[in-house]
């Protein structure tokens, strides 16, 4: 028995001793996984408040944004109404401007044609001509500069009255 005992205590050994090597194995190879798991598990939690942190981040400038247009809107309503008035006022000067001018036009022609009658009546027909010529060039430069300055800048009055004139349409259209 001794043979056969020795046989079986050596097999004994060989199989424990195989458990044990499969054993220190699988604690190696668990130990690896782990190591692996604890690092991406490390890694993932960094990444993760590094992008809590930008967006909070973007979140605070979102907010910031936000203000910036709220503050633009409201600024460019007041320009808005602003320019309104003052287009409304430049095309009211230039209605006055344009009155006088015709006025004084008229009141030249009043005062030519009376130079021009008391010359004629005087007997000084080349005087009278002369009169006549002297202020129809004066009067022609005076309405061509009015001209130039209605003509650029008839855009900016026209664009508000069509504008204002669809308003009133509409709103007389919807109350007939």
């Amino acid at each position: 028995m001794t043979d056969s005992s020795e046989k079986g205590t050596a097999e004994k050994v060989k199989r424990r001793q195989g458990k044990a090597d499969h054993a220190a194995s699988t604690l190696e190879t668990q130990q690896a996984r782990t190591a692996k798991i604890v690092k991406d598990h490390d890694e993932a939690s960094d990444a993760l408040e590094r992008e809590k942190a930008a967006l909070k981040a973007a979140r605070k400038e979102a907010k910031q944004l936000g203000k910036k247009v709220e503050k633009r809107e409201k600024l460019v309503e007041s320009l808005r109404k602003e320019r309104s008035a003052a287009e409304k006022q430049l095309s009211r000067h230039r209605d006055e401007a344009e009155k006088q001018l015709a006025k004084l036009a008229k009141v030249q022609a009043e005062v030519t044609t009376e130079d021009a009658t008391s010359a004629l009546e005087d007997g000084e027909a080349k005087a009278a001509v002369r009169t006549v010529k002297a202020t129809s060039s004066r009067s022609a430069a005076a309405k061509t500069a009015a001209k130039k300055t209605t003509a650029r800048k008839a855009p900016a009055k026209r664009a508000p009255a069509k504008k204002t004139s669809a308003r009133k349409t509409a709103s007389a259209g919807g109350t007939s």
